[in-house]
Order: structure tokens, then sequence, then C-alpha cells
């Protein structure tokens, strides 16, 4: 089962090895306060074999102004429940963690780009990436202390900047694009193939 907010959606059922049929609970808009609250509905009551738990960037990208530091601690501390609530119902739990933000194309955003790295600013994306490393960061350290599968999509889809490759974004800016969702069923098909 994959469980997550819009990128999660998205995937669709991947063809995922060693788990046969996969379910797509995405849920568009969600934090990860949602995905908790609908853990025992959608996930425990189901009982997969495995959720693949993904999905943080909407509390970062929401979090009111002076809020981002409790929207890091609220999505830190409902993964572990999650994860926790995982292994309660003999479900595996594997962690994703997040990608990065996109970094706003064209000409004119490339010379704002370098405007504010003159200045000393950073752009948005470059904030946001920030703060989802970070986040990923405890993530890696929660999975290696609990012994769970960690799949590393910042590492698929991030550039030397730290931001998303531009490939991999939808017009939109924020979503995924087929090659984004390509590349990760490649790399969560490789990791699942060699871990198991």
């Amino acid at each position: 089962m994959i469980l997550g907010a819009s990128y999660a959606k998205g995937w669709g059922t991947p063809p995922l090895p060693g788990y046969g049929r996969v379910i797509n609970r995405g849920v568009e808009a969600e934090e990860t306060g949602d995905m908790l609250a609908r853990f025992p509905a959608d996930v425990a009551a189901a009982r997969p074999a495995a959720v693949l738990i993904w999905g943080l960037v909407n509390n970062i990208t929401r979090a009111a102004p002076g809020g981002i530091e409790d929207a890091k601690r609220a999505a830190r501390e409902h993964y572990v429940e999650m994860l926790r609530l995982a292994r309660e119902a003999g479900i595996e739990p594997i962690i994703a963690t997040e990608i990065p933000w996109t970094q706003p194309g064209g000409f004119l955003n490339t010379l704002y780009g370098w405007y504010a790295a003159i200045v000393g600013k950073t752009s948005y994306a470059t904030q946001v990436s920030a703060h989802v490393r970070e986040v990923n960061g405890f993530l890696k350290s929660l999975c290696q202390r609990e012994q769970c599968r960690v799949l590393d999509f910042e590492a698929v889809f991030a550039n030397d900047e730290g931001t998303r490759k531009p490939e991999y974004a939808a017009e939109d800016g924020s979503h995924i694009s087929a090659a984004g969702y390509g590349a990760l069923t490649a790399y969560a098909t490789r990791e699942l193939r060699r871990s198991r």
C-alpha cells in the first residue's frame, strides 16, 4: 500500500517487486496529520503486507509565518506514530524521503536567482528544499534506528543545488512529471529487489 498526499496519489499503482498487487491511498492536499488520522481505517484495517509512507512537503509549504519549526516537528512525530501503528498491525513499514521543491524555470527566474545569490537571499524553492532535507535526515536516522527500510526519493530528484531536477517537475511546478514517476519506479524497483 502507498500512503501519502498528491505526489503519492499521482504515482498510481506501480509494479513493485515482491509485493504483488499495489493499492494506492494517496489523497491530494494532505499533511502528515491527515495521513495519521486515516491510518487506522485506510491502512491498518486493510492489513497490507507493507505500507510505503510518503508525504510531508505540505506541512512545510503550508506552515504559518514563524511556524516552520512546529510544522517539521509535527511531521517527525506523525511519522514515528505511523511507523508504530504499522508494526502494531503487523504491517512492514517502508519510509520514503520527500522530494525537493522545484526551482521555477525561465529567463526572468534565472536572473532573479542570480540576483538573490549576489545579495545573499535564497529562493523559496531553496528554502523549502532545505527544510525537506532536514526532515529527510531525521527519517533516515529513524529508519536506521528502527531497522526499517527507507527509499531515498530525495536522492533521485535532487540536482546539484538541492532543488528538484527540472525534468522531474510537472508544468505546474509543484507536482511530478511522467519522467519523474518513471525515475521513481525504476529506483524503487531496483532498491526493493536489492533489499529483499
